[in-house]
């Protein structure tokens, strides 16, 4: 039996730790083999195949000063932070999706203005997917959110709004994802659904049809845009802005776009916020007003 999520990252040495089948080691200083270097601690990190068998190994200490989880989604997959230049994110590989790192070389290949992470080292192994990748300098949009006046909130707003657009501006024939395989929206199965995760496309275009949404051509959209996956300045200055998390965005139909931010209680703000709907209310309505339709409504009669 493989181990929960939750605990399969594990430390063998206080530089040295094991991930699935791969061994991450850190060494001071800046070497040419590293898989990436830090330069905030100067240190490199290398990824590698463990051997076989594995090293001996423990749980990771409480405060450990290198490794730290920040996400954890119970058994589905697990994100911790390595020194401070990089991310190693598990999770369950779904059957025939898209690799976040596929997704990630499509969007720098439309060279686009905002911020990407990098894709340091990916794997799979035994059902999981192993993805490292480069921090986005600043602080997500749901921590900066208390420290923000509304003159930089709705800045953000009209940032999200025009990459909505731009990203839409990459069309294909099909639902699917950038190398052609399935997009894992669970808000396209239909509620009570026997097959949960059955994310093949014509299951999800069956949906989108008894919607009323237009199916002959499908836009670039990245669907999970709540204020933990925008990146924003530490000081708000050029008010430029970084996107993370791309294992839910490829194709779909153009009529998704403004009704995934009017459903989906999944990008709303911290609880801890007065108004934790005002993010995905404004950015719907300002969709609204460049003409992207909603089907809100529909969505709710088809879904229960």
């Amino acid at each position: 039996m493989e181990e929960p999520i939750i605990d399969s990252l594990r430390q063998v040495n206080e530089d040295t730790w094991l991930v699935g089948n791969l061994l991450i080691s850190r060494s001071t200083g800046y070497s040419d083999a590293s898989t990436w270097f830090d330069d905030c601690d100067d240190a490199s990190f290398t990824v590698s195949i463990a051997p076989t068998p594995p090293p001996p190994s423990k749980p990771i200490p409480p405060n450990d000063p290198i490794i730290r989880l920040v996400y954890d989604a119970g058994e589905s997959s697990a994100v911790w932070s390595l020194g401070k230049c990089a991310f190693c994110k598990v999770k369950l590989y779904a059957k025939n999706t898209t690799p976040e790192a596929s997704t990630l070389a499509y969007v720098r290949e439309q060279q686009l203005e905002f911020k990407l992470p990098d894709t340091l080292y990916q794997a799979e192994s035994n059902g999981r997917s192993y993805l490292f990748l480069s921090r986005v300098p600043g602080r997500t949009l749901a921590e900066a959110w208390p420290t923000l006046n509304e003159a930089w909130r709705y800045h953000y707003v009209n940032a999200v709004v025009d990459i909505c657009k731009s990203l839409a501006t990459g069309k294909r024939s099909r639902l699917e994802g950038v190398d052609g395989k399935h997009l894992p929206e669970p808000y396209l199965i239909r509620n009570g659904a026997e097959e949960k995760e059955n994310f093949d496309p014509q299951n999800l275009l069956r949906g989108c049809r008894e919607m009323g949404m237009d199916c002959s051509e499908f836009v670039f959209y990245h669907a999970d845009l709540g204020p933990g996956n925008i990146i924003v300045e530490s000081a708000p200055r050029t008010g430029s802005v970084g996107i993370i998390d791309w294992e839910l965005a490829g194709f779909f139909p153009r009529g998704w776009i403004r009704t995934k931010f009017r459903i989906s209680r999944g990008l709303n703000l911290p609880d801890s916020v007065n108004d934790k709907y005002w993010w995905r209310s404004e950015v719907q309505k300002l969709l609204g007003k460049h003409g992207f339709e909603d089907f809100s409504s529909k969505w709710t009669d088809w879904w229960y």
